[in-house]
């Protein structure tokens, strides 16, 4: 299973969601992007945005 991981520093509780994250790293394709970063050019995003398109499951921190 594909799954994109986009951490935006929305939400407080994070921490508790990203430990079942890392469980999940050995059983699925899981690909993390920090969104709250600066430095993300235009090809990044245009890179998070393909891997989210191509995931099947999309969780939001």
């Amino acid at each position: 299973m594909n799954i994109a991981v986009l951490k935006t520093g929305l939400f407080p509780d994070s921490e508790t969601v990203e430990e079942g994250i890392d469980h999940l790293l050995s059983r699925c394709n899981l690909y993390q992007y920090d969104a709250t970063r600066d430095d993300l050019s235009d090809s990044d995003w245009d890179q998070i945005l393909d891997e989210i398109l191509d995931a099947e499951r999309l969780i939001v921190l």
